[in-house]
C-alpha cells in the first residue's frame, strides 16, 4: 500500500494533492454534469437493497483512479442549487470560499471539542457570536453560542435549559410524567414536539397555540392556556416562537410575549423566568438591515423588508436563538448556531467547569463539557465565519433586495395567467404558493374556489399535485430546466382548506427577470401539456411524494 497516496506527507501541506484528487473526481463526475438543468443526470430507479446486495467491500486497498471511478455513480440526481429554476426547498447555492475553507480545513482535522484539539481556529466560534450579537443587540460580552448538527440540535439546547432553569434537579431525577409544558405556535417548525419527545418532556406537553390572521401566534389564547396549566399544577418552562416562517416569513410578536412572560411570572410568584427561545433560522438575515436607509430607498419589496426587520429586531427580548447559515447564509450543510443571550444559561448545562469567556485564554475552553456532541466539526463556524465576511452586510442587503424583487416580479408574470390563482400575493417571504385551475373553474377566482364542495375542492388538489409530478419528471428527463414541487399539507391563510398548492422557493442568486421570463413562459407551456395529457399522472411511481422534506408547511 502506498501511503502516500492516502495520507499526502508529512512534510508538505498537501494542498496541490488535494486540488489533484478533486479534479480527478471532477472527471469521472463529468458524466453525470447537467449544469443548465436542476438535477444532476440519473433515474429514480435506485433500490436501496439491490444496491448493497451488489456491494462487498474490497480486501486490497484501491487506488484513487477507482475509486473516484466507482464514487462517481453516487452523484446522479442531486439538485443543482446554483441554476435559477430549481425552486424545492430552502437550499441556497454554497459561497465556493465557505467550501473552500471547509476543504483545506478538513486536512488538519481540527475537533472543535476543545481548542487544544483544534488551535486557534476555534476562536471563529467566538467571533461569529460576536457578529450576530452585534446585529441583535445583545451584548457580546456576555452571550454565548455554540455550533451544532442542524436546527433541531438548537431547540434540543433551548428546550434543555428552559427545562433546567425550571427544575434543576431534573438532570439527575429525570422528568416526572406529564408535569412541565412548552408553548410554541401552530406555524412553527415540527421539531418543537419532537424534542419534547426526546428530552422526556412529552410532545404531547409542547402545547400548539393558534396564529392570528397575519399568521402571528395569538397571545391572548397563549396566556390563557399557560395560566390554566400553572393553576393545574404543572410547570410552564417556556416558549418555543417562529422567527421566520418557511411559507410566509412570520416572526412571532417577540416584545409581546416578553411582557406576557413578565405578567405571569408576578402573577404565580415564580422563582424562575420561563425560557423565550426564537428559531431564528430565517429571519435572522433581516438584521443586516437594521441601519439601511429605507427613506432614501423606497419600494413595495423594501417596505415589506422593513416590516421584517422591525419585528427581527425585537430578538433582542429572546433568551435564545437558533440560526441557520446554511439557508441564509450560504453556508454548505450543517452551520446551525444555537445562541443565549446570558452565558449563565450555559452555566446550567456545563456545571461547575463553567468559565466566563473573559476568563478563558488559550488551552481554557472546553466546550464537549456541555455539548451534544464530545466530537465537533469545524465546518460550521468556520463556514459562518467566512459565509460572514465574504459578504458582508451590503452583499447580504443586495441579495434578499435581488431575491424578493425577483419573486414580486414572478408572482406579477405568473398572475397574468388566467389559468393560474396565487395564493400568497402580498406575502413577505420567498415562497410563492398558488393552483393551476382545472378547465371547468378557469372563471372562477380564488374566493369562489373556496366556496366549493369538498369533493370539488379534493379534485383541484390532486389537480395539483398531480401536475406537480409531471414537472418533475419533466424536470428529471431534461425537457425543461426549472422544478418544483406541490404541498398536499398547505392550508390557504385563516382555513382548513387543503388545495395541493404548487410551492415556488427561489434561493439561486443567478435568479433575474430574463430567467424568469424564461421559466414563466415554460410553466404555461407545461400547463397546455398537462391539460392535453391524457396520462394519468396519479398512478405513475417515477417519484416519490415525499421528494421534498417537508420543514414547515
Amino acid at each position: 500500500m502506498e501511503k502516500e497516496n492516502y495520507f499526502g506527507s508529512y512534510k508538505k501541506s498537501n494542498t496541490e494533492q488535494l486540488n489533484k484528487y478533486i479534479q480527478m473526481l471532477e472527471k469521472y463526475n463529468k458524466k453525470n454534469y447537467n449544469f443548465e438543468y436542476s438535477f444532476t443526470k440519473g433515474e429514480y430507479n435506485l433500490k436501496y437493497m439491490e444496491y448493497i446486495e451488489t456491494k462487498k467491500l474490497n480486501y486490497k486497498s484501491l487506488s484513487p483512479e477507482q475509486i473516484f471511478e466507482e464514487l462517481s455513480d453516487l452523484y446522479k440526481c442531486i439538485p443543482n442549487w446554483n441554476n435559477p429554476g430549481t425552486m424545492i426547498n430552502i437550499i441556497p447555492p454554497t459561497n465556493l470560499l465557505t467550501v473552500a475553507t471547509s476543504a483545506y480545513t478538513n486536512l488538519l482535522n481540527p475537533n472543535f471539542a476543545q481548542d487544544t484539539y483544534a488551535g486557534y481556529l476555534i476562536a471563529s466560534e467566538f467571533e461569529v457570536v460576536k457578529y450576530m450579537s452585534d446585529l441583535m443587540n445583545w451584548d457580546y460580552k456576555k452571550s454565548r453560542g455554540i455550533f451544532t448538527f442542524g436546527g433541531k440540535g438548537t431547540n434540543l439546547y433551548a428546550t434543555k435549559i428552559a427545562l433546567k432553569k425550571s427544575d434543576y434537579e431534573s438532570s439527575k431525577q429525570g422528568c416526572e410524567v406529564n408535569k412541565y409544558f412548552m408553548i410554541t405556535s401552530k406555524n412553527a417548525h415540527p421539531c418543537h414536539y419532537q424534542v419534547c419527545d426526546w428530552l422526556g418532556i412529552g410532545s404531547d406537553n409542547c402545547i400548539e397555540i393558534s396564529c392570528e390572521e397575519n399568521g402571528q401566534i395569538n397571545i391572548i389564547e397563549a396566556e390563557n392556556i399557560i395560566c390554566k396549566n400553572i393553576e393545574a399544577g404543572k410547570k410552564f418552562l417556556g416558549y418555543n416562537l417562529n422567527g421566520g416562517s418557511t411559507n410566509d416569513l412570520v416572526i412571532d410578536p417577540i416584545k409581546s410575549i416578553y411582557d406576557m412572560n413578565e405578567r405571569i411570572c408576578k402573577k404565580y410568584h415564580l422563582d424562575y423566568k420561563p425560557h423565550i427561545h426564537v428559531d431564528f433560522v430565517l429571519g435572522w438575515v433581516f438584521l443586516f438591515f437594521k441601519n439601511y436607509h429605507f427613506i432614501k430607498n423606497s419600494n413595495s419589496t423594501l417596505k415589506k423588508i422593513e416590516k421584517i426587520k422591525n419585528q427581527a429586531l425585537e430578538i433582542k427580548y429572546a433568551d435564545s436563538v437558533g440560526i441557520d447559515f446554511h439557508k441564509m447564509g450560504f453556508a454548505p450543510y450543517t452551520s446551525s448556531l444555537f445562541m443565549v443571550k446570558n452565558e449563565m444559561d450555559i452555566q446550567l448545562l456545563e456545571g461547575s467547569n463553567f468559565r466566563k469567556i473573559e476568563d478563558m485564554s488559550f488551552g481554557d475552553y472546553n466546550p464537549y463539557n456541555y455539548t451534544l456532541e464530545l466530537t465537533r466539526s469545524s465546518n460550521g463556524p468556520l463556514s459562518a465565519l467566512v459565509s460572514l465576511k465574504s459578504l458582508g452586510i451590503e452583499g447580504y442587503q443586495k441579495i434578499f433586495i435581488e431575491l424578493l424583487e425577483i419573486v414580486e416580479y414572478l408572482r406579477e408574470k405568473l398572475s397574468k395567467n388566467p389559468k393560474i390563482s396565487i395564493l400568497n400575493r402580498n406575502s413577505s417571504g420567498l415562497a410563492t404558493f398558488l393552483i393551476i385551475k382545472p378547465l371547468e373553474y378557469n372563471d372562477l377566482d380564488i374566493s369562489e374556489i373556496l366556496k366549493l364542495s369538498e369533493d370539488e375542492i379534493l379534485k383541484i388538489k390532486e389537480y395539483n399535485v398531480n401536475f406537480s409530478k409531471l414537472i418533475l419528471k419533466d424536470a428529471k428527463s431534461n425537457q425543461i430546466n426549472f422544478v418544483f414541487t406541490s404541498s398536499r399539507s398547505y392550508k390557504y391563510p385563516n382555513t382548513e382548506i387543503m388545495l395541493g398548492a404548487l410551492k415556488l422557493y427561489p434561493m439561486s442568486v443567478f435568479l433575474n427577470k430574463n430567467e424568469c421570463d424564461k421559466i414563466c413562459n415554460n410553466i404555461f407551456k407545461e400547463i397546455i401539456k398537462y391539460e392535453n395529457n391524457k396520462v394519468n399522472y396519479k398512478s405513475e411511481t417515477y417519484i416519490s411524494d415525499n421528494f421534498v422534506y417537508r420543514e414547515r408547511e
